[in-house]
């Protein structure tokens, strides 16, 4: 006779009651969901609906820290889970992997924790700000002081006071010494620089007063330069590292159709002189007696070209030779002036970087690029020793004192000027558009009308920005002032709020 398999159901406990807050809010969310809106007059629609989003925000805060309870307690064996991912993963949950992180990271940061309690950073700026700090913790409070090779003391003190404050003035658009906010910041920075707290205490809380005085859309690249600036030699390391794995390949299509360049393709013409022109810089490449005698050095110590090349440092490979010839050739044709003009200057490579980075002060910002990377500094100062240099003197507030250049052409100082003074951004209130994007220069008072340009009455918009503006909008600047098709408005003139 056969075994017979019995089947022995065993009831699941029952959950245990909600505690009365937990209840609730349950019995809330049921009874808004039964709501038809449409039923609601538009203001209460309205007004109930932004309403609904900030409580939408601070219940996801409630949230990811119930979240870290559950991990600091392993609350989640307790429903057989082995993690607290698995647990969430059977919650048929809408938190992502960033906010995952972020409630794990909560504990480690009492002050964003605190300000995201107090709804005085959102979400997915405390996620930010977490990541950034996450990125630095290892590499600070180490038993030697050393932060990347420096003291680290004078690092973060350098980051905190200088860094921070430069960051918020570009925010700005730049800021008058006298004005109150610029007095404001460098007074809780000065006290954050002070406190009796561990290094990444302090980045944490001078981090804080950033993301709380620029727009959201500006605080991922401000704080991409604060790292870098506490750790510029990971910065030179990983440009060391892109130099080393460069090279560029093309190739024709099998049917003659057209080339195909690495994460792109290519026209025939365009290909055609592509070619042509790479052909040309490969031959005229300075560098190339050296690759050629240091490979016959190796072929004599017996390599093959099917071997991987037995030292890292070169001779290069034909990829990169290909590079260095396509990146020669561009340097050649902007040297020779004839891609036109833009910004009423020939465009070249644009680099802003302070005298403190190019004498490698512990805690300096990074260089940027016309692009809004951080270069390292080793980059910037091989470009000088035969570049055509500008020099800018700022305020504590980042507001141009002097221009000098070779040029002496005023409305290229004053776009340059502003450039540096706004960080490279759009100052529209509202536009994410940062370093890179095409800004145009705009008289705040209509030239047609006082004949005049001056850099403080200048501000920089991005190509939508302006648009808007020429056809009958009323913009909002990032500093608070308001502009109109007509020039300043709503009893501005151009110098600020008049009440």
């Amino acid at each position: 006779m056969g075994a017979v398999a019995v089947i022995v159901n065993v009831p699941r406990p029952a959950p245990p009651p909600l505690s009365g807050p937990a209840a609730l809010v349950v019995q809330a969310v049921r009874a808004v969901a039964a709501q038809d809106p449409l039923d609601l007059p538009d203001a209460q629609a309205v007004a109930e609906c932004s309403v609904l989003l900030a409580q939408l925000e601070a219940l996801t805060t409630v949230v990811l820290s119930r979240v870290a309870d559950v991990e600091r307690r392993q609350l989640h064996v307790l429903a057989g889970a082995p993690t607290v991912g698995t647990w969430l993963g059977a919650q048929q949950t809408s938190l992502d992997r960033g906010q995952i992180a972020l409630a794990r990271r909560l504990p480690g940061l009492p002050h964003v924790a605190a300000e995201l309690a107090a709804q005085r950073l959102s979400v997915s700026t405390a996620q930010r700000l977490a990541a950034a700090l996450s990125k630095l913790r290892r590499h600070v409070d180490r038993p030697d002081g050393r932060i990347d090779g420096q003291d680290g003391h004078q690092v973060v003190t350098a980051v905190v006071v200088d860094g921070i404050r430069q960051l918020v003035c570009e925010a700005h658009g730049g800021l008058a010494d006298d004005s109150t906010l610029l007095a404001s910041v460098s007074a809780q920075l000065a006290g954050i620089a002070g406190r009796p707290v561990s290094e990444l205490a302090r980045l944490e809380a001078a981090m804080v007063l950033l993301a709380q005085h620029v727009e959201p859309g500006l605080l991922p690249s401000g704080l991409a330069r604060l790292v870098d600036a506490v750790l510029p030699n990971e910065l030179e390391r990983r440009a060391a590292d892109a130099h080393s794995n460069r090279r560029f390949s093309m190739r024709r299509h099998d049917d003659g159709s057209g080339w195909v360049i690495v994460e792109g393709e290519l026209d025939l013409e365009c290909g055609e002189l592509l070619h042509t022109v790479l052909q040309a810089e490969l031959t005229a490449d300075p560098d190339n007696p050296t690759d050629t005698q240091a490979y016959a050095e190796l072929r004599e110590q017996g390599w093959t070209s099917e071997q991987e090349l037995p030292v890292c440092d070169g001779p290069r490979s034909l990829r990169q030779r290909r590079h260095d010839a396509l990146r020669n050739g561009l340097r050649r044709y902007l040297d020779a002036g004839i891609s036109g003009l833009r910004d009423k200057t020939a465009p070249h490579l644009a680099v802003t970087v302070g005298i403190d980075t190019l004498h490698q002060a512990p805690g300096a910002l990074p260089a940027v690029g016309g692009s809004g990377a951080t270069l390292p500094v080793s980059l910037v100062s091989r470009w000088s020793c035969d570049s055509t240099l500008t020099r800018f003197v700022f305020s504590l507030g980042r507001k141009v004192l002097e221009t000098s250049h070779s040029e002496r052409t005023l409305k290229a100082h004053e776009r340059r000027a502003a450039h540096l003074q706004t960080g490279g951004c759009c100052q529209g209130a509202g536009c994410t558009r940062g370093p890179g994007c095409r800004l145009i220069p705009h008289h705040g008072n209509p030239w047609a009308r006082c004949h005049t340009t001056s850099l403080a009455d200048t501000v920089l918009l991005c190509e939508q920005t302006h648009h808007q503006l020429h056809t009958g909008h009323t913009i909002r600047l990032k500093d608070g002032r308001w502009l109109g098709p007509d020039g300043w408005t709503h009893g501005l003139s151009g110098h600020g709020p008049s009440g």
